[in-house]
């Protein structure tokens, strides 16, 4: 039989409890198992997977990409690293791609990089409630290595910066919402190491999140997430809630590699569930092997288990642009939004005004103006929008192109106008920087 094979089996049996660790550091792959576990996996089953993923981005289910992500900087890529597992030795190598993947569950964005170690816990729903207790559980394997760490009101976990409290201050060591240092605001605010999104369908809840460990991103992570689009969009997707942000590792901490914070994970997961591991050998990165008793399943598991048609089938429409892009939610992009100025490129035509409302990648409709004279910009926008409408994003190659070959109007003062509208459309929502 093979791995797919006995996975599957595995999955679907009655066996209490699953623990799964992935060799695969493609985020599609990983967040497929995922997927396929919470949908395949026995109703009265608790299962814990581990995965580290290569550089990408992720976003929530209800979040527009264009709002969340800097396209500009994806596309031109400086200094997107690697973490190697050891964390040691040269600075690590600049990759060539951040991939960016709407997940299937709430949340908001997150970066990933081999720094990381993403858990994901999927179990009995009860009362239609997602329980966040294995944030708590996730604490306590961190706190092998870092004590600082505890779960917010947010069920986020976080660091507490601040110096040690008096002894007669510090909490109870099993406390897991509180921890022996000071925190506040400013300097002493505390510090996300992993955030907490979830989703509940049927009998099935899951709890995930990012554990940041040592990741080399640390310092752009924000520049990534920051998209020059944000100003002068209108959505009703779920924005992003951004935090100061830390790694696990600090100087006066011990230097785990991610194998070791995720067996810290599965020790914690065994000791929550009291797991009988008789005649059972924990997940190993260095082997593919899959194992069970009559209380728990374990193995680690790699890119082949794409021999399973919902793996594979999932794996490709979490990497489509129309899963990406064509969410059917509808925002609006405005030069000058309402209420709002948000800084307008230099070069960009002073009378001119912009005006697009989106749908499903679609935009459904344009008002896209050079002149301040209402008559001649009333005519202008029907001529882009006669250009623009039903037009989708993810098939065009450049606004600045389809506009100047498209339309024209006026001297060379307006066809100039033209092409500045289109480049800035580019940078908006291409993430295509162009000389003007």
């Amino acid at each position: 039989m093979s791995n797919a094979a006995r996975f599957s089996r595995l999955v679907t049996s009655p066996i209490k409890h699953h623990i799964y660790l992935s060799r695969s550091s493609d985020v599609a792959v990983n967040l497929s198992i995922e997927h396929y576990l919470f949908q395949r996996s026995h109703p009265a089953s608790t299962l814990l997977f581990l995965y580290v993923n290569k550089p990408c981005i992720v976003i929530g289910t209800n979040q527009n990409p264009w709002f969340e992500v800097n396209h500009a900087l994806i596309r031109r890529n400086p200094g997107s690293l690697d973490a190697s597992q050891q964390h040691d030795g040269p600075p690590p190598k600049v990759q060539d791609e951040i991939k960016v993947i709407r997940r299937r569950s709430g949340g908001g964005t997150v970066f990933h990089d081999l720094g990381n170690v993403n858990f994901s816990v999927i179990f009995p729903l009860l009362d239609k409630i997602v329980n966040y207790k294995h944030a708590e559980m996730v604490v306590r394997a961190i706190r092998k290595t870092n004590p600082r760490a505890r779960v917010n009101h947010r069920h986020d976990i976080v660091l507490d910066p601040g110096p040690l409290l008096e002894k007669s201050d510090w909490p109870d060591p099993e406390d897991t919402r509180r921890t022996p240092y000071a925190f506040g605001i400013g300097e002493l605010e505390p510090r996300k190491i992993s955030g907490s999104a979830g989703k509940a369908s049927g009998p099935r809840g899951l709890h995930h999140g990012t554990c940041l460990l040592a990741s080399p991103n640390l310092s752009n992570i924000s520049e990534y997430l920051r998209s020059p689009a944000a100003p002068f969009l209108f959505t009703k997707a779920t924005p992003s809630a951004p935090s100061p942000v830390a790694n696990i590792i600090s100087q006066d901490t011990p230097r785990p590699t991610t194998s070791m914070l995720q067996q810290q994970i599965i020790n914690a997961f065994i000791q929550m569930y009291n797991i009988d591991m008789t005649n059972l050998s924990l997940p190993q990165e260095s082997d593919t092997a899959l194992d069970s008793n009559e209380h728990c399943a374990a193995g680690t598991l790699d890119d082949n288990l794409l021999e399973i048609p919902e793996i594979r089938s999932g794996c490709s429409e979490i990497q489509s642009s129309e899963w990406l892009y064509e969410q059917k939610r509808e925002f609006t992009l405005s030069s000058h939004p309402h209420n709002a100025h948000p800084p307008l490129p230099n070069w960009f035509p002073p009378s001119a005004r912009v005006h697009l409302v989106i749908k499903s990648g679609l935009i459904t409709s344009s008002s896209i103006s050079l002149s301040s004279s209402p008559s001649i910009a009333s005519s202008e926008a029907e001529n882009f929008n006669a250009v623009l409408k039903n037009t989708r994003i993810i098939k065009l190659d450049s606004f600045r192109r389809l506009l100047g070959e498209s339309i024209s109007f006026g001297g060379d003062k307006q066809q100039q106008d033209i092409y500045r509208v289109g480049a800035w459309l580019d940078w908006i929502l291409l993430g295509q920087k162009t000389d003007v």
